[in-house]
This record gives structure tokens, sequence and C-alpha cells, in this order.
């Protein structure tokens, strides 16, 4: 009994390590501004260029160019991708742009691709660019096509008290909308970036926090910053619990896998030059020899691996590098770039609330398209290394 005790405890200590790990990392860096990002795409975005550019009736190349490259200007992950995503959706963006939206933007962020073709070589990370905005348009429109009786009848909509209704949003000129969407996405990239000083954001973001306050009582009334604060706060209400709940079940099955392999799953081990919490490399330890070669089987398990673990952005690098081997060469080059494309897009926290946000059925066909689709390019580029 004591043995069995100790056993769960230490299972849920892993659990709360993550999730305070989680905390630590993304709330107030990445989770903040992308839902503020999320509630301003909902209250003032203008739902005439919703529809217009990323509507189901939308001109096909339009929507799908600008869904498949705005990954590059986010830094973000899997879930900080979701309340923009969420938000895109509920304004009434087609289910194909949507969804290719959501797939780009933790896929081809700029940070990602330099830090990936920096540490893992240009090859790998010119292929990871490639294959992500290629992947992204074949989603969306594998997604549209599935669902097109649907989506013919989607239209912008807001929450309200009673439920959803029809709206059109206010007009302004274009360069104020461009400034207070482009000021929360550069604070958003600069409070992410892993790779500046404390001192330099806090210079960076000052007068980005100047111009956005400048604009709010400017250019904005009362009304439309109110709904602005209130959209934000839905989908903070909605999705935040959702995520910390997923990330802790993440915490119990890394500390499952390192209690299977002998090890306490809070006890550092070191890989390479880095050293990690048992629980957070215990998965990769138990799967590493399978991907020395690019096979069905390297890519597929790669595909699953990435969907299911929480990867926050640029951490796929090292975990592809370090914790797999990519670098040492124990990881060939077709599991490494199938991980690279799921892992920073899927996750166990994300695949719930694109749950709760879409629906069973397209969420059931989003992962198996970005599964298939990852496993594919993987065993394309392999073959062509």
């Amino acid at each position: 009994m004591a043995s069995l005790l100790g056993v769960l405890e230490a299972v849920v200590r892993a659990g709360i390590d993550e999730t305070l790990s989680y905390l630590t990392l993304h709330v107030i860096t990445c989770l903040v501004p992308a839902f503020f990002i999320a509630g301003g795409i909902s209250a003032l975005l203008s739902d005439r260029f919703v529809t217009k550019y990323l509507g189901g009736d939308a001109p096909k190349l339009h929507a799908y160019s600008i869904a498949s490259v705005s990954g590059v200007a986010l830094a973000v992950c899997s879930c900080t991708i979701l309340p923009m995503f969420a938000g895109l959706y509920r304004k009434g963006a087609g289910i194909g742009p949507a969804t290719a939206f959501l797939f780009s933007g933790p896929a081809i962020n700029v940070l990602a691709i330099v830090f990936t073709a920096r540490v893992l070589g240009l090859p790998l990370g010119g292929a990871r660019a490639v294959f992500a905005v290629a992947m992204a348009g074949a989603i969306g429109l594998a997604m549209a096509f599935a669902f097109r009786d649907a989506e013919e009848g989607e239209g912008a909509v807001v929450a309200t008290d009673g439920g959803y209704e029809q709206v059109v949003g206010g007009e302004r000129p274009a360069w104020v909308t461009a400034a207070f969407f482009g000021s929360m996405v550069a604070i958003l990239l600069i409070a992410a970036s892993g790779l500046l000083s404390v001192a330099v954001k806090v210079a960076a973001l000052a007068p980005l926090f100047a111009l956005l306050g400048y604009l709010l009582w400017v250019e904005f009334d009362r009304g439309e910053i109110d709904e602005w604060l209130q959209e934000t706060w839905f989908f903070t209400r909605t999705i935040f619990p959702l995520l910390i709940v997923g990330t802790f079940v993440i915490g119990i099955i890394g500390a499952v896998a390192a209690l299977a392999q002998g090890m306490d799953p809070l006890e550092p081990v070191a890989v390479g030059e880095q050293t990690f919490a048992a629980h957070q490399v215990a998965p990769g330890l138990l799967t590493r020899e399978v991907f020395g070669q690019t096979t069905l089987l390297s890519t597929g398990l790669a595909s699953v691996i990435g969907a299911v673990l929480y990867m926050p952005t640029l951490l796929e690098v090292p975990i592809v590098g370090s914790l797999f081997g990519y670098t040492q060469g124990l990881m060939d080059g077709g599991p490494a770039l199938t991980l690279l494309l799921a892992g920073p897009s899927l996750s166990l926290p994300n695949m719930i609330v694109i749950w709760k946000t879409i629906g069973t059925k397209r969420t059931a066909l989003y992962l198996v398209l970005v599964a298939v689709a990852a496993t594919a390019a993987g065993l394309l580029w392999g073959t062509l290394l």
C-alpha cells in the first residue's frame, strides 16, 4: 500500500510540475497577449474583412494564401494559437481557411524556422518551411471539401447572453486596424522570445504599449473597448482551464513512462548538454531507437508522439536535436521532419480545445489530416535524403 501511494504521489507531482512549468513559461508572455488578440479579432475586426478574405465563399487563392503563411509572423505554439483560431472561426472564417491558419501558426513562425535551420541545419529548416506551407493549404482545402455544405451557411457571429447573432463590424481607417493588431502581435513576438534579455524586452515593449494605449484612447470608443475586453475574457475562461487540465495529463503520461523505465518522474536526466526532469524525456527514451531510419513505422510513430506531447514554441528543436538524438545521428531526417511538423501544431490540450470549438467530426478529420500529411512529408523527405 505504501509503495502504491508513493507511485501515485510521484505521478501527481509530475503532473503538477508539468502544469507549473507551463504556467511559468507561457501565461504572461504568450497566452495573455494571444487572448487579447483573439478578443480583438472577435470584437473589433470588420466582419467584411473576415468573410471576404477567409470566409467559406472567399476566393480560394486569397483565403488559403493568407491562411497558409499567416503563421510566419506569429511565434506561437499549439496552445497559444487556439484563442486566435477560435476568434477567427467565431467571427465567420470558413472551416478551411481557419484550420489552415490553425496549422500554420505554430508550424512556420519565423523564429522557429530560423532556429531550426541554425541548430538542425539549413536543409531541415528549409524543408520544414516548405512542407508546413504546403500542408496548411492542403489540410484547409480538405476540411473545406469535406464540410462544404456546412461551410456555405457559416457567417460572422459574436457571443451574446442568448447565444449568437449576426453582426456587421464598424468602419475605421485601415491603418488604425493594422496598427492595433500589429502592435499586439509585436508584443506577443517580443514577450515570447527566448532570445532577448529582460532589459531589451522592456525597451522594445514600452513604445508598443504606448502606441496601443494611444490607439485605444483616440480611435476607439468605450463600447468597442468594453466589447474587446468581454471577448478576451470569454476566450480566457473558455480555453484556459482546458489547457491546464490537458497539460496536467501530459505530465502524468510522462510520469508513467518514467516509472516504466525505473526512473523517479522528477529525477534529473541529462540528454546531451541539457538536463530535464525524467517525466519530460521518458516518452522519447522509450522510442529513440525506432527513429534511426525513415520508415512508415518511424514517421507514423513520430506523428503520434508529436500529436500527443505539448511542445512550447522553439522547444521542438532541442527535442528533435537532443532528446531524440538528431544532432548525434541517432534520428533520421524523415521522422525528425515529421515531429517538427506534427509536434508544434498538435498536443493533447490543443485537441481538447479544438474539439470544443469545431465539434467532434471536424476535429477528428483535422487530427487525421495532420498526422497523415506529416507522416507523408517525413517519408518523402527521408527518401530524398
